[in-house]
């Protein structure tokens, strides 16, 4: 049973309207109402949890979209929790590599200084 809906008027750019009517047909809308109230519901229901978190949107290939189907039967994940996972390892590995650079950096700039030769009048 659908809910009843109200009629809203809507002001749009001729380009914004050109892009909703390319999406008439996919995902089941059937015509400009179906592709607004789809795009409606995706913003409001993937909107972060709490006010200082971010969301962001990966487009996926038939590829991914079927071996994420697999994961999903196989194991229970959920195409969010692999992003997730995947942002985490990415974070840690592209961290571990500058962490590396710092430190030869640091330690460049430490035997740059001890190769110094110290004035008195600039000591306190």
């Amino acid at each position: 049973m659908t809910q009843p809906t109200s009629a809203v008027s809507l002001r749009i750019t001729e380009e914004d309207l050109a892009l909703l009517d390319a999406r008439v047909g996919m995902d089941g809308a059937r015509n400009r109402s179906d592709v607004v109230r789809l795009a409606i519901q995706e913003f409001l229901h993937n909107q972060p949890l709490l006010a200082d978190m971010k969301t962001i949107r990966i487009p996926l290939g038939r590829n991914d979209q079927l071996q994420l189907g697999k994961l999903y039967e196989l194991q229970g994940t959920t195409p969010e929790l692999a992003a997730q996972e995947g942002l985490k390892l990415y974070i840690k590995k592209a961290t571990a590599e500058m962490q590396a650079v710092n430190d030869t950096l640091d330690s460049a700039v430490e035997a740059s200084r001890a190769e110094t030769m110290r004035r008195s009048e600039y000591q306190q």
